[in-house]
């Protein structure tokens, strides 16, 4: 047997007998969030990173849409916000056509953290795709996005 098989057989069953499929999400997840933290030194979460990335793209956006380019719900997104504000990472306004919309810019010290950030995320992505061939990571990317609904 591969390591693989051996990796898949050892997940727990669903009853009907197949190997759980949320286990091994969970498992994908928790291999993620380890190489993140081993190799990330911002002390930034992936999500504060993607933050950053959308930012340093569009410039300034509101909140609602933020989240949905960086994937946060409203709750993590508001407290993330407020917190990368509060590191000066990113700065904050309301909207003067809305200001019921909070607009969030990106400031020297996020595109600081930014830049000090991409090399150190491609390592976490390589260690959490090593073993894989680059067709595995399209198509891992390709069932994933579809999942997700991000196609």
């Amino acid at each position: 047997m591969t390591d693989n098989t051996e990796s898949v057989l050892s997940a727990p069953l669903w009853p009907h007998g197949d190997t759980a499929l949320m286990h091994l999400i969970r498992r994908a997840g928790q291999r993620c969030t380890t190489s993140w933290t081993s190799t990330v030194t911002t002390g930034l979460s992936a999500v504060q990173y993607a933050i950053l990335v959308v930012l340093a793209e569009v410039k300034t956006c509101d909140q609602q849409t933020l989240g949905s380019r960086a994937g946060f719900d409203k709750a993590t997104g508001t407290y993330l916000i407020d917190k990368m504000s509060k590191s000066g990472l990113v700065k904050t306004h309301f909207d003067p056509a809305d200001r019921r919309r909070k607009l969030v810019s990106l400031t020297a010290a996020g595109r600081k953290a930014l830049n000090q950030m991409i090399d150190e995320a491609r390592q976490a992505e390589a260690m959490v795709t090593s073993g894989l061939e680059p067709g595995d990571i399209a198509e891992l990317k390709r069932l994933l996005s579809k999942m997700t609904g991000l196609q």
